[in-house]
């Protein structure tokens, strides 16, 4: 069955709704992208919010005093009170709001068709605001990742996005609740770029920018300001000297190794509590009983809370700026910064998260991160000054060297972590350590361990997402963009002899065999025909059916390429039949295994 070329434009495209409304495809997710910053940015605002009203109510603020007040049960209460809950609303509400974050994005984007329920959003703001607020150790950055991949992908449905643009609104939604949460929109379009899309076309790029533009803006308007997290100004004057390099190698070799410790640490804990053999309401309670025992032992060894609050409880980010110099010790009770101290609190740290998330808490592992990277810079700062080898040594920048070098050899991200350090920052001055050991640290925990903290989940699940990512110039493209118009069809029920007369009558080398009701049987091509040419007495005994290949699949006109590459690899035919998305018996054409590698040559040549 012959098909005209426009017939996809007469009946397909105008199916999809937008097109009605005056907008093309890359028109209309623009316009999605928009949605998606604006819808994100204000989650976003949301989520911190209620993160700091469940944490000011437990364990008090500046000008009001939690449920907490000192008393040391309730270092273990509290956080097993908030973990239970969550436990109750992954057992009774939805599984998916205790996960990580990231990882199960990565996974929606390659299996489940960027498919994330819109509940998702809407529970996993609140576990991990009950995780963080009740003092469980994690960051706010996979969770407000996760909330914008589901606002983008409900928005994607919603509007009926085509399929190809799905995981381009994810990126979307993704860089706009980093770009919310930490006032870094730079790093937030960096980090959907590196770990999600693996593309920086700027067909990928612009939405993407656009989303995290309009969230920074809207997280800004709505809570009136725009200053960094950790804003710096007792550095302006640093400079890097070329006798520091090797300091910085040794940084950088501390930092893998904290970054190889915490990947490997978490994982373990999860698999202890996934092989344990107990409620899995109860799991996350019996992890933060757990955080409470290292909460109360790092209390105990090195004697300093925050407002009576352990160190390692939350994101700590009071911490971080008492490392480099934006928060005074008047929080924290007799503390003193010292390389004994600073070791306790990177083991317990590493601790105290992975027995927060490996046991199904709600929370990122990007703060942790930071947290591990300025105790690790601190110390080796403090080391070097003691020696007194060098002069002028500032543990503080030493600290931030390390935040962006441990966020670096966790994710794998390495420009997403060194702009993010700036934007959280605002100070540019230590751009060539901080570019050198997080370069460094990356490289070296490659070596050890060449899953980021986010692949490695995906592995133990046997997803590739590195092979994945390869394949991203082909989700440019539609099967819709490369096929050949030309289809014939069979009967199955037609006899050889009437077969191959008609290949001299049609300019094609495979035919689509269908039933009397239309349906498909399979796929015969001209190898087949060829094959049995070479037994002629056996000829008049064979129907169409009895050559069809009914395993070869039938695609979708908005299939992207790299689904249909896929398939290619596993199946020995030269071609693939194509149907109508509204009506399967109806074919439209057939996409080629030499179009398609032709069509990816071209793309690599304008991409390089």
């Amino acid at each position: 069955m012959a098909v005209e070329k426009d017939f996809l434009k007469e009946n397909v495209v105008a199916d999809f709704p937008v097109h009605r409304s005056g907008f093309g495809d890359e028109a209309m997710l623009y316009l999605l992208a928009g949605l998606v910053g604006l819808l994100t940015g204000g989650a976003a605002v949301i989520f911190d919010k209620l993160v700091h009203w469940i944490d000011g109510g437990l364990y008090g603020t500046s000008q009001t005093t939690g449920v907490y007040q000192g008393r040391l049960v309730f270092l273990f209460l509290l956080p097993a009170g908030g973990a239970l809950l969550v436990g109750l609303i992954a057992r009774f509400y939805s599984r998916e709001a205790v996960v990580h974050g990231v990882p199960e994005v990565m996974d929606a984007i390659v299996r489940r068709k960027c498919k994330i329920k819109f509940h998702v959003a809407l529970a996993r703001m609140l576990t991990c605001a009950l995780t963080i607020g009740s003092g469980g150790s994690g960051g706010p950055e996979g969770p407000i990742i996760q909330i914008g991949a589901a606002i983008a992908s409900s928005t994607g449905t919603l509007f009926r996005a085509v399929r190809h643009h799905l995981p381009v609104l994810i990126g979307c939604g993704a860089a706009g609740g980093i770009a919310a949460i930490f006032n870094a929109p730079v790093a937030g379009v960096l980090f959907a770029m590196e770990v999600l899309l693996r593309d920086s076309n700027y067909k990928t790029l612009s939405p993407v920018l656009i989303s995290s533009v309009i969230s920074s803006v809207t997280a800004s308007a709505l809570l009136g300001k725009k200053e960094a997290i950790f804003p710096l100004s007792d550095l302006a004057a640093y400079s890097f000297h070329w006798n520091e390099l090797g300091n910085y190698i040794v940084l950088g070799l501390l930092c893998a190794a904290a970054a190889v410790l915490f990947i490997r640490s978490l994982y373990i804990t999860e698999n202890l509590f996934e092989r344990l053999r107990v409620s899995h309401v109860l799991k996350p309670a019996l992890g933060a009983l757990g955080l409470g025992l290292v909460g109360l032992l790092t209390v105990l060894l090195i004697r300093s809370t925050v407002r009576g609050e352990p160190i390692v409880y939350g994101n700590g980010y009071s911490f971080i700026g008492l490392c480099i110099g934006t928060e005074t010790a008047e929080r924290f009770s007799s503390f003193e910064l010292r390389i004994g101290a600073l070791v306790i609190l990177l083991m317990a740290k590493i601790l105290a998260t992975s027995l927060t998330l490996g046991s199904g808490g709600s929370g990122g592992v990007f703060a942790p991160s930071l947290f591990m990277g300025a105790t690790t810079g601190y110390a080796f700062g403090l080391l070097l000054q003691q020696t007194e080898t060098y002069s002028g040594i500032s543990p503080a920048t030493y600290s931030l060297v390390g935040m962006a070098s441990v966020v670096a050899a966790t994710t794998h991200a390495p420009m997403a972590s060194i702009v993010m350090l700036f934007e959280m920052t605002h100070n540019y001055t230590i751009i060539l350590p901080v570019m050198f050991s997080c370069t460094l640290a990356l490289l070296l925990s490659r070596i050890v361990c060449r899953d980021s903290i986010e692949t490695y989940r995906l592995h133990r699940l046997g997803i590739q997402f590195d092979v994945y990512a390869r394949t991203a110039l082909l989700r440019r493209f539609t099967v819709r963009e490369i096929m050949q118009p030309n289809v014939v069809t069979v009967p199955g029920n037609m006899s050889l002899q009437e077969i191959v007369r008609k290949t001299a009558d049609e300019e094609v080398s495979d035919f689509v065999v269908v039933g009397k009701d239309g349906r498909y049987q399979g796929l015969l091509s001209d190898k087949d025909l060829r094959n049995v040419l070479l037994h002629p007495e056996v000829i008049p005994l064979i129907i169409g059916e009895d050559m069809a290949h009914p395993d070869v699949p039938v695609v979708r006109v908005d299939e992207t390429l790299d689904k249909i590459l896929e398939l290619f690899s596993r199946i020995e035919v030269s071609s693939l039949p194509v149907c109508d998305p509204s009506d399967e018996k109806r074919f439209v054409g057939m996409v080629t295994r030499a179009e398609l590698v032709r069509r990816y040559m071209d793309a690599l040549q304008k991409a390089g």
